[in-house]
């Protein structure tokens, strides 16, 4: 038997962060099944997700990069605004930061 590790982050998020999640998971999935449909959402994320009842903040636009099984996408988050320091990450294995992936 192999002893591992497991770690939950857990996050708060606003009812409408809560109301675009489950807006992105039913575009997912239609867009797994729909080859139209997932053209579309790569083409013009902002216009399909708004349709669907995505709450888009103003100014924000969507870029939709699609994963394949030879190339994944990793995103580069904004460096923090205003007055915050950047200190180097703790590369303990339990640490809180979720690179996401």
């Amino acid at each position: 038997m192999t002893n591992k590790t497991t770690y939950t982050k857990h996050i708060e998020m606003s009812a409408d962060e809560m109301a675009n999640l489950a807006v992105w998971d039913r575009a997912v999935l239609r867009a797994w099944q729909d080859p139209e449909f997932r053209q579309k959402l790569i083409d013009d994320p902002n216009a399909v997700l708004t349709e669907l009842g995505f709450k888009i903040p103003p100014g924000v636009r969507f870029v939709v990069a699609e994963n394949t099984h030879d190339r994944r996408h990793i995103v580069l988050p904004s460096a923090p605004a205003g007055d915050v320091s950047v200190l180097p990450l703790d590369t303990s294995p339990l640490h809180d930061y979720d690179p996401g992936f």
